[in-house]
């Protein structure tokens, strides 16, 4: 039982290690949308926040330009109040929008984790490539230095040397033939003449 849940550990590890540009791209997409999403919903209750720091704000300036509290309200104490009112609005907003943008920097996060395992894939696969490469020519040098190029040539496209026998398998045929080509043309010819004339 253990060797068989081991078994499916490491299966299921190196299915996710090899598909994780796949699951990350996805992820990502996912992210994005929903990211979107809750952007959208959080601009929904955007105007009752906005509503509230307004109606603050006019009672402030209300107060603040009443004469009857100007003792007890200065025109510093109407400043603070309405930094303390701008403060809060901004933390409420950075508040409802949080976990869009938190969302949002993780799906740009799994996109760009993403194309960097794909870019390191291709460095590598690149690498590779160059080192066979360099092998096979390195290998075509030495069966043209063996062999000769005409060797190498051969065996590079597959050539088979045949040579090819031509068989006049009748004279008459070919007399047959030549027989019915004069013909034809003197035929045309004289076709040709008649419609000239």
């Amino acid at each position: 039982m253990k060797e068989k849940m081991m078994r499916l550990y490491n299966n299921t590890k190196n299915g996710v290690q090899k598909h994780s540009p796949e699951i990350l791209a996805g992820v990502g997409v996912v992210g994005t949308v929903a990211s979107a999403v809750m952007a959208c919903k959080a601009t929904l209750k955007l105007d009752d926040i906005l509503a509230e720091s307004k109606e603050t704000r006019d009672k402030i300036k209300e107060v603040a330009e009443n004469p009857r509290y100007e003792t007890e309200y200065s025109p510093e104490d109407a400043k603070k109040d309405l930094t303390i009112n701008y403060t809060q609005t901004a933390m409420k907003i950075a508040k409802l929008y949080a976990p869009a943008v938190i969302l949002g920097s993780a799906s740009l996060g799994c996109l760009l984790a993403s194309n960097d395992i794909l870019r390191k894939r291709n460095a590598a696969l690149s690498a590779a490539y160059m080192t066979v490469d360099k092998s096979f020519k390195e290998y075509r040098q030495r069966v043209v230095d063996r062999f000769g190029e005409e060797v190498e040539k051969e065996i590079r496209y597959n050539i088979k040397a045949q040579a090819i026998e031509s068989v006049i398998a009748n004279e008459d045929m070919v007399q047959s033939l030549m027989f019915h080509f004069l013909f034809w043309i003197l035929m045309r010819f004289l076709l040709l003449k008649t419609l000239l004339l």
